[in-house]
């Protein structure tokens, strides 16, 4: 007998999938065509990125799959998504180690999220110098935006702490905002399709050229776009009957996204011979010839609006999704006891303080640190229209998109590893598609390293020092993360571990339990004797 969840403090399926696709799905992505598409940029793919789209969410799509199959075999009721599957198949190590980099992930969303909801929004670089909102505030212009921003996704960030209700209430209302008012920019784009389509889409098709280089790239800055699924299927807890919905919720966002996508890529291509970094807001003023004062002026007021409620709602998420991906490793032993207790609505408090702080200290690295160096390069005579920015929307997308895809990658070897132990028996599709998959998830991901290197060594004089600076950054936090989890494990954990052996073995088991596969059956009837007791 199915239980209802009475106190509507867990997500329902139709709940899951319409915040986990608010969470993964907008608007904004169309930005990254600026750097990915407009014919002239370094390794542009032009229209090429309709397909590449169609390609990735198939990928995705299969590593959903491969999710949904984990969720059911799995002890998904738990928070942890991922960190569960690879921990119970491979061990405490591997386990702690993919649930560390899950994390580390955040600050990448988080910084994208930031980077777009006031610079992105005013920032002459993304919406043009000639746009009638662009700020002007000297050298330190993009610090002085994007400090705003901070100050609004951190505060957002706070509602976790008002409960699961309230949280639910804010969710839903902003990403209803964020829909109605993207639909402004959807009609728009659908206007000018019907009036410029033929010309445009006889441009992009003559024009788009695609390389090796330019494929791998735009394959690792849009896999962000269908990435998301790995983070808030952590939430085991706060989502009903999570063996079945977490699965089921994962694949049919997946397949929702990948339709959306195709879609609206294939409108802005035929409304736009070329894009800004933020669409949201350039499309406006790239349309000035065809729009009278009231949509010209009411069209980038309604998207500002879009912006703030999209990223409300990603930093309530991001709040939430944080604190259960530390809360695991906290009640594993890795992280300080405080951090494993829930409240009564099953929220990690102290985690999603501790991610907090560690959110803001990211925040600085990623933001702060590139706004100051460009505002001193400007101050000593660079030119800011030809300054190239550490990072921009489509290398933060990237940054993120490699440590997606070797979560992703480490999920399908657990599907068959336990296949071939005869654990889990995957259908002859799966047999044929998941090692696929990974060997070209792996090939993506070593050339994003191969590319960052080679970037040091081809860039001309004028942007070496930027360009430097971003790859040391990218690749000294990836580094710093991983020696960190490593060198913790084996100094720190692991001689708590031993101890606990010692002194409460019996705590040591029940942790180990959680790693176990099982299947629906058992759990039923673990439920069903809960419920008679």
């Amino acid at each position: 007998m199915k239980v209802k969840n009475k106190s509507g403090k867990k997500f329902s399926l139709k709940e899951f999938i319409w915040m986990g696709f608010n969470y993964s799905v907008g608007i904004a992505f169309i930005g990254n065509f600026a750097i990915l598409s407009n014919i002239g940029q370094e390794n542009s793919i032009g229209i090429h990125v309709t397909w590449l789209f169609l390609l990735e969410g198939f990928i995705a799509g299969i590593c959903a799959i491969a999710f949904a199959r984990m969720a059911k075999i799995h002890n998904s009721d738990n928070n942890g998504g991922s960190y569960i599957y690879v921990r119970t198949t491979f061990g405490k190590f591997w386990g702690v180690f993919i649930a560390f980099m899950q994390y580390v992930s955040l600050p990448f969303l988080i910084t994208i999220q930031i980077n777009s909801l006031i610079k992105g929004s005013f920032s002459p670089e993304y919406v043009g110098q000639g746009a009638w909102y662009a700020a002007n505030w000297g050298p330190f212009t993009d610090l002085w935006l994007d400090l705003i921003g901070i100050f609004i996704y951190m505060s957002a960030a706070t509602i976790i702490f008002l409960g699961i209700k309230w949280y639910k209430k804010i969710a839903h209302g902003s990403a209803l905002i964020k829909w109605i008012t993207a639909g402004c920019l959807i009609i728009l784009g659908l206007v000018l399709a019907f009036q410029n389509g033929h010309d445009n889409m006889q441009h992009w098709t003559t024009k788009s050229e695609i390389s090796l280089e330019g494929f791998v790239k735009a394959f690792n800055s849009c896999f962000f776009f269908f990435a998301g699924f790995e983070v808030f299927s952590t939430a085991g807890k706060n989502i009903e009957n999570p063996e079945k919905n977490v699965g089921k919720g994962v694949v049919i966002i997946m397949a929702i996204s990948t339709v959306f996508y195709v879609v609206i890529t294939i409108i802005f291509f035929a409304a736009y011979s070329s894009f800004e970094q933020n669409m949201n807001m350039g499309a406006w003023s790239s349309a000035q010839p065809t729009l009278n004062k009231v949509l010209l002026y009411g069209g980038p007021i309604v998207m500002m609006i879009s912006s703030v409620a999209l990223k409300i709602n990603v930093a309530m998420q991001n709040a939430l999704y944080g604190g259960t991906t530390l809360q695991p490793l906290a009640n594993e032993g890795f992280l300080p006891d405080k951090m494993k207790k829930l409240n009564k609505d099953n929220l990690p408090i102290k985690a999603s303080i501790f991610n907090l702080i560690i959110t803001g200290f990211m925040i600085f690295i990623w933001l702060c640190i590139p706004d100051i160096i460009k505002g001193v390069s400007l101050l000593n005579g660079a030119d800011p229209v030809t300054y190239q920015d550490v990072f921009n929307v489509s290398s933060l997308t990237e940054a993120s998109s490699v440590i997606t895809i070797f979560i992703y990658g480490m999920v399908i070897a657990v599907a068959l590893t336990l296949h071939f132990k005869k654990k889990n028996r995957l259908k002859i599709w799966e047999i044929i598609l998941y090692p696929i998959v990974l060997l070209i998830l792996a090939f993506v991901f070593v050339w994003h390293y191969y590319e960052l290197i080679n970037k040091i060594a081809t860039v001309d004089a004028e942007h070496f020092s930027s360009t430097l600076t971003g790859v040391i950054i990218e690749i000294a936090f990836i580094i710093t993360s991983m020696s960190t989890c490593t060198i913790w494990y084996f100094t720190g954990f692991k001689k708590k571990m031993a101890k606990r052996l010692i002194e409460n073995p019996e705590l040591q088991n029940k942790i180990d339990n959680q790693f176990r596969l099982t299947n629906n059956k058992e759990k039923l009837n673990l439920k069903n004797k809960t419920i008679k007791k």
